[in-house]
C-alpha cells in the first residue's frame, strides 16, 4: 500500500484578505495543478476560517475550520503558522505519511507525489524541491532558478513550497514524528536535518512560486517584503513568457490561468 502523501494549505481568512475573490481564484489555480498529479493517491488539507466555494467538488479535499478568532495578518506570519500546525496534528491522527505544505497560489510538478514516494527513503525525513521557477501573475513571465541576477539560489532558499516531511505518529522523538515542527525555515531545510542527523533528499521536479498577485503574505508582509516586490521588476526584464508548454508541466494552460484570474488582476497579460 502506498505511504499516504498530503498536500498541507494554510489559507489566509478573508477578513484579513484584500481581496477574496483574488484569492479564491488563485486557490483554485493551485488545486487545478495538483489535480493534475501523475500519481492521484494524494489528500488535500485546507485549514482556514472560511470555507472556500471550490469547484467541480474532489473528495480528496478536506476543510479544517480554524477556531481562533480571524485577525489581521502579521509580519510574523503567526496565523498561517497555527494553521499550518493543525494541519500535521490532523495528520498526524490520521496515521501519518508524506506532507507537503503548499501556499494557496503557487504551483507544483504534476510528477511531484510520484517523485516523493519513489525517491524519498523509508528512513529519510523527507524531501526538497531545488528547481524551480519564479513566475510574476501579471506579466505571465517566468524565469529559472538559480538565477545570478535574480536570486542566486535553490528553489527551498526562496519559496516556502518546497518541502515534504515524513510524519510518524509513533515516533519517540519530536523530529521523526514532525520534521516540520522542528526544522522549520524551508532555506535551511535541508541543512538543518543534517546537523540533527536526518536525511531530506533532493526531489528531481520543479516548483513554481507565484509573484505581483497582491495576495501573497511574503510580498506585503515580512522583513523581506520590498525585495520581493522587486522581483517583479527582474522577473518581467529577464523572463520567457509562460505558454502553454511550460504551464503543462504543472498542470495548467495558458487559457485557464486568463480565465481565472482575467476578472481578478487588473492589466493581466496573457498569451
Amino acid at each position: 500500500m502506498a505511504e499516504p502523501f498530503t498536500f498541507g494549505i494554510p489559507l489566509i481568512a478573508r477578513d484579513a484578505a484584500s481581496n477574496w475573490p483574488l484569492v479564491e481564484a488563485l486557490l483554485g489555480l493551485t488545486l487545478r495543478s495538483v489535480a493534475a498529479q501523475t500519481d492521484p493517491s494524494f489528500r488535500v488539507v485546507i485549514a482556514g476560517h472560511d470555507r472556500p466555494a471550490i469547484a467541480p467538488f474532489d473528495p480528496r479535499i478536506t476543510f479544517i475550520a480554524a477556531d481562533w478568532p480571524a485577525e489581521s495578518v502579521r509580519p510574523d506570519n503567526l496565523d498561517s503558522g497555527r494553521k499550518k500546525h493543525l494541519i500535521s496534528q490532523h495528520i498526524l491522527a490520521q496515521g501519518g505519511g508524506l506532507l507537503m505544505f503548499l501556499d494557496s497560489d503557487d504551483w507544483i510538478d504534476r510528477r511531484l507525489v510520484e517523485a516523493a514516494r519513489t525517491m524519498i527513503p523509508s528512513k529519510a525525513l523527507g524531501g526538497y524541491i531545488a528547481n524551480g521557477f519564479i513566475a510574476d501573475i501579471r506579466a505571465n513571465r517566468a524565469v529559472h532558478l538559480p538565477d545570478e541576477h535574480i536570486f542566486d539560489g535553490g528553489f527551498q532558499r526562496l519559496c516556502g513550497s518546497s518541502v515534504v516531511a515524513r510524519l510518524v505518529p509513533e515516533a519517540p522523538d519530536a523530529l521523526r514524528r514532525d520534521p516540520h515542527a522542528v526544522l522549520h525555515e524551508h532555506y535551511r531545510w535541508p541543512e538543518t536535518a543534517q546537523e540533527r542527523g536526518g536525511e531530506a533528499v533532493p526531489l528531481p521536479v520543479n516548483g513554481v512560486y507565484v509573484i505581483n498577485s497582491s495576495v501573497n503574505h511574503s510580498e506585503v508582509h515580512g522583513p523581506f517584503s520590498s525585495w520581493r516586490r522587486s522581483l517583479s521588476s527582474a522577473v518581467g526584464k529577464a523572463g520567457f513568457p509562460m505558454s502553454d508548454e511550460f504551464l503543462s508541466e504543472f498542470g495548467l494552460r495558458a487559457q485557464d490561468v486568463a480565465q481565472t484570474l482575467g476578472r481578478h488582476l487588473r492589466g493581466l497579460q496573457m498569451g
